[in-house]
């Protein structure tokens, strides 16, 4: 695409009005962009650019409707929800912004280790029920702990060097990254088994893919730790939940917090029946610091692509 002068027709449809920093929504306005929020509002065809963050599927239909379409903008860091190899076939430039979330997903992860080692949740439900403490629900400290990050990106770097003030020892696998790299966030680099068999703590954060699809089910619990807990903050879909439901209602592992799921936002049920398990409607990067990151950093790499800077 060739870098644009401005005009008032260039139209971008935003798909998730409710979803995009307004920030990022002025940046356009003032280079010259007419911000739509419906097709109510405008022919499809005359749309050039479209503005998503996740739950709008852009797949080989939907790219059908916008025949002037020239780039999409993902407020976020995952582009799973976009057929690539489509907008690439229809010279389609898509513009994300990789590490915006990455802190307020490590805080994230942070937070859910705590409260599932010191077994808040079940604390929160047991005064409620008009019940004080008692040594079976006592919890244990973050300290001296194992925690193993697959998925050494961003955010498992950011998250890296948060823990290093808890004292803890962090194993990493990542593929794509060598021992020299992750030993500078103090990360031993090792291989799932490994890190399955010897980590206190897992957070998984690395992208959706082929590859990483369905990756931790029935075979994968039965290897971590008796004791051990899980969470993740990548996508639901790495993950067989009635497998994982198995290994919670059986103690195979001792809990597990989940941010995103399967099929959402169509949660099933069930994870929300089991105590060991924390469930949130995918709000670890969902903070008005990284949703503003995430929407402008966007749009800046948009710009700069137009100004010839990427």
């Amino acid at each position: 695409m060739n870098s644009q002068t401005k005009n008032t027709t260039r139209k971008i449809l935003i798909a998730e009005p409710q979803e995009i920093a307004s920030e990022a929504i002025l940046m356009l306005q003032s280079n010259g962009y007419d911000v739509v929020n419906s097709l109510k509002n405008a022919d499809a065809k005359n749309i050039e650019g479209l503005f998503i963050r996740t739950y709008t599927k852009v797949t080989l239909e939907y790219l059908d409707q916008f025949p002037e379409l020239r780039f999409i903008l993902r407020a976020g860091v995952g582009t799973d929800n976009i057929d690539l190899e489509e907008c690439k076939v229809r010279e389609i430039r898509v513009f994300n912004a990789p590490g915006s979330n990455a802190n307020a997903v490590a805080e994230y992860v942070l937070a859910m280790m705590l409260l599932l080692l010191k077994r808040i949740p079940q604390q929160i439900e047991q005064i409620k029920s008009n019940q004080w403490r008692d040594v079976d629900s006592m919890g244990t400290d973050l300290q001296g702990k194992v925690v193993g990050l697959v998925g050494c990106g961003a955010i498992g770097k950011s998250l890296a060097n948060k823990l290093q003030a808890f004292g803890v020892s962090l194993l990493g696998y990542d593929p794509y990254l060598d021992s020299e790299t992750l030993q500078k966030y103090s990360i031993k680099k090792c291989n799932l088994q490994d890190l399955l068999r010897n980590a206190d703590l897992i957070s998984l954060q690395l992208p959706l893919s082929l590859e990483t699809k369905e990756m931790f089910g029935k075979k994968e619990f039965m290897q971590m730790k008796k004791g051990s807990i899980l969470i993740n903050v990548s996508r639901g879909e790495l993950i067989k939940e009635d497998e994982l439901l198995w290994a919670l209602k059986n103690q195979v592992i001792a809990g597990a917090a989940l941010d995103v799921v399967s099929n959402e936002p169509n949660i099933n049920k069930e994870l929300l029946n089991v105590p060991n398990l924390i469930v949130t409607p995918h709000i670890a990067g969902f903070t008005k610091e990284a949703n503003t990151l995430m929407a402008t950093g966007a749009v800046t790499n948009l710009f700069d692509f137009q100004k010839g800077n990427l």
